[in-house]
């Protein structure tokens, strides 16, 4: 067996200076890989299916909008708004093919062997899987409810599926689910540890991070980032495996003197993977280190150069960052909402995919500057509706925010919440809505004082800090229509009108739903939240207001506006200052809602399926 290991590391070797010479018979690189894989040591035998038995040795690596092929060959883009993934020679840059995937492609990974990727396709529920040799998708897999992570140890896929709250292994080449693990409430990145050890998840608004021992398929610890932090949908470990950086947002929302610069803050956590726990004096604070920026996105590593590479969504830039001393040694503008960022395996470029653009930046990590703009994508978003999108996305501009600190997306990423209540907020506590089918459902605003979509050029003055699309704001809301002024803000609007609530995954038994929906019309739920939204867009006081904290200037005091219960699946917490952490807590709670007394906990229980269960995907 030693001798036969070594014959095969030495093929090993040869194939890899190959590369992908197409003179090197196919038949023999599967026979390679094959007794490869066939001596990794034997300590997972016995275990059929278990997701380490073969798999080959890899480094640590991670989901993101964009990754370089191991062998160095290829660099491949998820274009989001195309639904499609772009294929890239990493010498010659040229474009080798767009492949059309899922719908709303988030993340991608590719095998050890180059040979294939793995892309979660988010509003269709699929994985894709894509032959990188012959630029084409193979198979589409159904798979959990949003996935959005994805990595591969060569054997298996690894998925978060954010709408299910759990983690799912599959067998790529086949389908196969090999089981489901439940984690907590919103799973979006995961990385994979040297040797398909451990997963690390994340939790996209709580900042937690759950591990996951994958031989056991079972969770062996959960780390907290901070209960403040939040878009956390990307994680990185070091090659030595000790580390993982985490970029994130910090939200204050305890703060009752806001200004621009307190609100929010850009940062990249540091874990002990050792210890299993956050290492605070290792923060990056990228606002000090680099310069302020927005919304830190993913991360690239350089272990020669011990440098991190952080690409900001927000501000449509790469921070530099040395870990020696975790100061800045540059900061490199890319184009708009580059959301992933990926290092050659000779640590000599990076590329950033601007996903806004359908563009990837080609970065010289010696120079540390743009050398090529590669054009991967016609987004084929009506103009008005990409400059919304952009608009939405951005905090370049001072505009839209001061020194480039919040942008919309930093409270509601893609349409979402934040899952906080901020204090500070001039008309009191407020809970951060969703936005979907917001056009739908006017008017805005807990106290209903938006009555356009328009009317958030007020936000961008009063709470992103911005100068505004309009510019002045002598206006009232509830006043004359500000549509058709500006360009910007109709464009903005006109994004705001194209987000609509994702089906809910909850999926009960039909009888069930029958009876909840029975339930609530016998309680008359359906006054106020009127089908088909579920609204009846306008105001009520349902005993959950303070008249010592309420200071909206229109008089609505402590009624609020009827929410359409779209989308409530996702939504926690409830009512307007957030202090029903679930439904069994709104049926309890204020002078309207309180239920629970009245009727059966089996009523009660098929009443929250029903409305969990909004929309109900026919």
């Amino acid at each position: 067996m030693y001798l036969k290991t070594i014959v095969v590391k030495v093929l090993i070797l040869i194939w890899v200076l190959v590369g992908c010479n197409n003179s090197l018979d196919r038949s023999a690189v599967d026979s390679i890989e094959l007794t490869a894989q066939t001596t990794i040591p034997s300590s997972v035998n016995g275990l059929e299916d278990s997701p380490t038995k073969n798999a080959v040795l890899i480094q640590p690596n991670s989901s993101s909008t964009v990754a370089v092929s191991p062998d160095g060959n290829f660099v491949v883009a998820v274009n989001s708004d195309s639904d499609s993934i772009t294929l890239i020679d990493a010498f010659t840059f040229n474009i080798v093919a767009e492949i059309a995937v899922g719908d709303n492609p988030k993340t991608i990974a590719i095998t050890p062997d180059s040979r294939n990727a793995l892309v979660t396709n988010y509003d269709s529920s699929t994985l894709s899987v894509i032959d990188l040799e012959y630029a084409k998708q193979i198979d589409q897999y159904n798979v959990g409810h949003m996935p959005y992570g994805v990595v591969t140890n060569g054997i298996y896929g690894f998925v978060t599926e954010f709408g299910d709250n759990s983690v799912s292994i599959i067998q790529w080449d086949t389908g196969r689910l090999v089981t489901r693990i439940k984690v907590d409430s919103f799973p979006s990145g995961i990385a994979l540890s040297q040797n398909s050890e451990k997963l690390l998840v994340t939790h996209l608004f709580s900042g937690a991070i759950t591990v996951i021992d994958v031989l056991t398929r079972t969770i062996i610890g959960k780390v907290s980032t901070g209960s403040e932090t939040n878009i956390t949908q990307f994680i990185a470990i070091d090659h030595k495996g000790e580390k993982a950086y985490i970029p994130q947002t910090r939200s204050n929302s305890m703060n009752m003197a806001r200004q621009f610069d307190t609100t929010v803050f850009p940062i990249v956590n540091v874990l002990d993977l050792d210890q299993m726990q956050l290492v605070i004096k290792k923060r990056i604070t990228l606002d000090t280190a680099d310069k302020p920026v927005n919304m830190p996105f993913s991360v690239a590593l350089s272990p020669e150069k011990h440098i991190l590479y952080v690409a900001n969504a927000g501000s449509n830039d790469v921070s530099v960052i040395d870990l020696g001393t975790n100061r800045g040694l540059a900061n490199i503008k890319v184009g708009s909402n580059p959301r992933g960022i990926a290092i050659v395996p000779d640590e000599s470029i990076l590329f950033a995919n601007n996903v806004l653009d359908g563009t990837l930046s080609v970065i010289d990590t010696k120079k540390l500057t743009v050398t090529n703009t590669i054009k991967i994508t016609n987004i084929p978003l009506n103009p008005t509706l990409l400059t919304g999108k952009k608009l939405f996305n951005s905090a370049l501009s001072p505009a839209l925010t001061n020194d480039n600190w919040i942008s919309c997306a930093t409270c509601h990423f893609d349409g979402m919440m934040d899952s906080r209540t901020w204090l500070g907020f001039p008309d009191g506590p407020r809970n951060t809505p969703a936005l979907f089918d917001v056009a739908q459902t006017m008017p805005m605003h807990w106290s209903g004082d938006f009555d356009e979509l328009q009317d958030i050029e007020l936000t961008i003055q009063k709470i992103q800090f911005g100068k505004g699309l309009i510019g002045h704001t002598s206006y009232d809301s509830l006043g004359e229509s500000h549509a058709g002024i500006s360009k910007e803000l109709d464009a903005l609007a006109s994004y705001l009108a194209s987000l609509v609530s994702p089906n809910s995954p909850y999926k009960s038994e039909k009888e069930i739903i029958a009876l909840g929906q029975s339930v609530f019309e016998e309680l008359n739920c359906q006054t106020c939240h009127t089908p088909p939204l579920y609204t009846d867009n306008k105001l009520h006081d349902v005993g959950t207001g303070d008249d010592n904290k309420e200071k909206n200037s229109h008089g609505r005091n402590t009624s609020f506006d009827t929410p359409s219960l779209y989308g409530i699946w996702m939504t926690a917490p409830y009512f307007h200052d957030g202090s029903a952490n679930n439904l069994e807590e709104v049926f309890q709670t204020g002078l309207i809602h309180n239920i629970s007394p009245e009727i059966e906990n089996a009523e009660l229980k098929a009443l929250i399926d029903f409305i969990m269960s909004l929309p109900i995907n026919e």
